[in-house]
């Protein structure tokens, strides 16, 4: 996966639905389906990825994350740090 590949997320931390009750703001499941750009690699020294081990790139989704009221504090409006194993590239 690399940075302006296309790419539909298919689950978020491995999974559909969450496995309980969840903060509104922090219900990233809402975004199952939803198609976004890879901006950045963690790899490229972004200390904004050093939370995880795990490989996560940077995704700007194609919707407005304000629409869903979801919490995204990154420096790229309507961007998360997603696993890599929860998108799928698309053409």
């Amino acid at each position: 996966m690399k940075i302006g590949d296309r790419v539909k997320m298919k689950t978020f931390n491995g999974k559909v639905n969450s496995d309980k009750d969840i903060w509104v703001k922090e219900n990233y499941w809402k975004l199952v389906g939803e198609i976004g750009t890879v901006q950045q690699d963690p790899q490229e020294n972004s200390i904004y990825a050093s939370f995880s081990k795990k490989h996560r790139v940077l995704v700007k989704f194609d919707k407005d994350l304000q629409i869903d009221d979801l919490i995204a504090h990154n420096n790229i409006s309507n961007s998360l740090w997603i696993l890599v194993s929860d998108l799928e590239i698309i053409r």
